[in-house]
């Protein structure tokens, strides 16, 4: 059921200098897992010219316009692009929160949106309280029954197979000085 798993989190200071990382906001990709078929290809655009998959946690409020109620509180962006608001509709469960990439095919600024081709895709989130480590489940053509996954991703139905993600998975790039 989950096509990819990803770990981002904030990488340590002395990490960060030693691979000259500079934003306090950066999360990267320390560990991942792909079990789709031909290999998963949406965040291929977050990837940079040295192969690291890194994204930022930034406010949803600073660039996202949509109706009050429906305000994420954070998103997960890269090189100009929201990958996803996070979404947490459950507030007894703030570990928890679910997204999607956005449906449009064009941007604001009229260029071609590169996560068009993925619309259809679902993402969990687990994180942690102030967000430096989340992990990103993504659920190919999962869109339509997010609510449905983000459910049975609270009340444990994910467990058993996140947990062999989670041994299964592999470092995605080789950090100076990081060692898992």
């Amino acid at each position: 059921m989950i096509g990819t798993y990803h770990k981002f989190e904030a990488l340590p200071d002395d990490v960060k200098v030693l691979n000259k990382i500079k934003s306090k906001a950066r999360i990267d990709c320390t560990k991942y897992i792909d079990n789709v078929q031909g290999g998963y290809n949406g965040l291929t655009y977050f990837v940079n010219h040295k192969k690291q998959l890194f994204l930022y946690k930034t406010p949803a409020k600073d660039f996202i316009n949509t109706d009050s109620r429906r305000l994420a509180e954070w998103s997960i962006t890269g090189d100009g692009l929201n990958l996803s608001s996070i979404y947490i509709d459950d507030i007894d469960f703030p570990e928890f929160g679910y997204g999607y990439p956005n449906a449009n095919r064009l941007l604001k600024n009229g260029t071609q949106n590169p996560l068009f081709e993925f619309r259809n895709d679902g993402y969990l989130f687990i994180m942690n309280k102030d967000y430096s480590q989340i992990e990103l489940l993504i659920i190919p053509d999962g869109r339509n029954l997010i609510n449905s996954y983000y459910q049975k991703l609270i009340d444990g139905g994910f467990d058993d197979e996140l947990k062999a993600l989670r041994q299964q998975a592999t470092q995605f790039y080789q950090y100076i000085g990081l060692s898992l």
